[in-house]
């Protein structure tokens, strides 16, 4: 029998787990109150209770689907992209302020050349003139 390798095998194997964990501690309290444990034993049986007991939340979060590690990678990942979001923005307002500045002195250029021509032309009021 071949395994998916795409992490969904992984996956079934925490969910199995999980589910394993969950009806130990099940049974374990089943047996609990149907019998007593005795004086000699009892540190080590609480002890060992307790220890499954702490596991508990993660049991539940693994048989709900919440993985914690892949919590951990979305926020890295967004992370990630709201850096690439505000490198962006900085990029598209320097290239703005590249547009405004060549508008404005394409402005200029064209400004000072339609007055330099503009003077060439009117300089002499004359039909004739050879200053044009």
């Amino acid at each position: 029998m071949k395994l998916p390798t795409n992490g969904v095998a992984k996956d079934i194997r925490h969910f199995s787990g999980a589910l394993l964990v969950f009806f130990l501690i099940v049974g374990i309290l089943i047996y609990l109150s149907k019998f007593s444990i005795p004086d000699k034993n009892a540190q080590i049986v609480n002890t060992l209770i307790g220890m499954i007991a702490a596991s508990v939340a993660m049991v539940i979060a693994t048989i709900t689907g919440r993985n914690p590690d892949d919590l951990e990678e979305a926020k890295k990942k967004i992370q990630g992209l709201e850096n690439r979001v505000e490198a962006l923005v900085s990029q598209k307002d320097s290239l703005e302020g590249m547009l405004i500045k060549s508008q404005s002195e394409t402005i200029e250029r064209l400004t000072l050349l339609a007055a330099v021509d503009h003077d060439k032309r009117y300089k002499c009021k004359e039909e004739n003139c050879k200053c044009k």
